[in-house]
């Protein structure tokens, strides 16, 4: 249920979950990345005929090959260079497009759907995990803030072997300036980074006691109050500083271009969105973004939606939507980093076409937004040994879609099979 006050969304159901959010932990610590190995038995799987996309930029193998064996890869070329041993079951991906695996680095699990997944039957919780990610080739997913309970039951169930599911990552801390809770949510709910004493001791907690996996910060958060209180650079530099010893990413929601500044200045590795707002970034601020490898989730999609919610008239919505497009352009342009990322969870439609659709506007091409799905991720979360393209001894993620992305880019959305070391955890009927 939503109710709507003040122009903003509230959302009463993801209050009651951020009520307990990143601050605590339950469930066992996990490292990084961690994953349940390919179930002993599982038989060896070849997809053969379609075209390969091995890694972005690559040329193109035609009338391909992938073979994965024990959950991993061991071949990847054309048909007649591929041995297929006898024994190996064949998939005829003739006239589809052939994919790494997909990460998307910004969702949540906040719907009421989740708030049961530790006794969900496992039919019921693997159904939920193929709509929500594995249907659109999402093996891999960062959580950004859900209850601790939740997320971690989730994991822990696919880590078990209990369902097929994509690895999760999640992101604690959930740190506010001071008087900086956000709209949707009661003074006091989430910590505020009222010193840097308190900022570190929630970053050591969070990172020690209940093993996230990095540190989220609101450097701005859109609260009741005007101007919207921005996060002290001290907090920001603590922040940064105990997670990266740690060897753990710092995330920042930035809202606006002051705290974008914050959050570039104190350290952070990842702005969760593109700025939220009509305003234009600066050009120095955006060379600095990229001079200090700071990488963007533009999560173009959610505008749309959010403002409509807010009830802004459609020129309105169209010039946020700009904005952040343009944010976008010019951050490819320079050179930086780019994680897709929608904020699917929080925004019930979790498909990513309009995502693909607006960075394809922004001048992104396919093989750009292929690199924010595969390689890009893997780089950033030092993953590249295991994920981001397809190559002997990488993991059997694999995604296989209908049609051909360097021609219409929502093809990418029209996954027909989806493999997770080797074993299909979608296929569309």
């Amino acid at each position: 249920m939503t109710t709507r006050q003040g122009g903003f969304v509230r959302w009463s159901v993801r209050a009651l979950v951020w009520a307990t959010l990143f601050a605590s932990g339950v469930g066992c610590r996990t490292l990084p990345g961690a994953t349940t190995d390919i179930e002993k038995g599982e038989p060896d799987i070849a997809l053969v005929g379609g075209t390969i996309h091995p890694t972005p930029g690559a040329a193109p193998i035609v009338d391909g090959v992938v073979l994965v064996s024990g959950g991993r890869i061991r071949a990847v070329g054309p048909r007649d260079s591929v041995h297929i041993p006898e024994g190996t079951r064949v998939v005829d991906v003739s006239g589809q497009t052939v994919l790494p695996g997909f990460w998307t680095s910004h969702v949540h699990f906040t719907a009421p759907v989740w708030e049961e997944a530790a006794t969900l039957p496992a039919a019921k919780l693997e159904r939920q995990l193929q709509d929500f990610l594995l249907r659109y080739g999402f093996v891999r997913a960062y959580d950004l803030g859900s209850a601790p309970s939740v997320f971690e039951a989730i994991r822990r169930r696919i880590q078990r072997g209990e369902v097929r599911g994509p690895v999760l990552l999640g992101a604690g801390g959930g740190l506010v300036p001071l008087d900086g809770a956000p709209v949707y949510l009661p003074p006091g709910t989430l910590p505020e980074a009222s010193t840097p004493e308190v900022t570190r001791a929630v970053v050591r907690r969070a990172l020690d006691e209940h093993g996230k996996d990095a540190i989220k910060l609101f450097t701005v958060s859109v609260t009741r109050q005007r101007p919207f209180p921005v996060m002290s650079s001290d907090s920001i530099r603590v922040a940064t500083e105990e997670a990266h010893a740690r060897g753990k990413p710092v995330f920042a929601h930035p809202t606006n271009v002051s705290g974008v500044t914050a959050a570039v200045e104190g350290g952070v590795d990842i702005l969760a969105h593109t700025v939220s707002s009509a305003e234009e970034l600066p050009e120095a601020l955006q060379q600095r973004i990229v001079s200090k490898h700071v990488a963007l989730i533009p999560t173009l999609s959610l505008w749309e939606p959010e403002f409509k919610r807010a009830g802004a008239p459609e020129d309105v919505i169209a010039r946020q939507v700009a904005a952040s497009q343009k944010q976008l352009a010019r951050h490819v342009a320079l050179g930086g980093r780019v994680l897709f990322g929608t904020d699917a969870g929080y925004e019930p439609d979790v498909s990513p076409l309009r995502e693909y659709v607006l960075m394809k506007e922004a001048g992104m091409d396919f093989h750009r937004i292929l690199a924010s799905l595969t390689t890009e991720p893997a780089a950033q979360f030092h993953q590249e040994e295991r994920f981001g393209r397809l190559a002997p001894g990488l993991d059997g993620d694999v995604v296989v879609v209908q049609g051909d992305p360097t021609q219409e880019i929502e093809a990418l959305a029209r996954v027909r099979l989806t493999l997770r070391q080797g074993r299909i955890v979608f296929q569309a009927e």
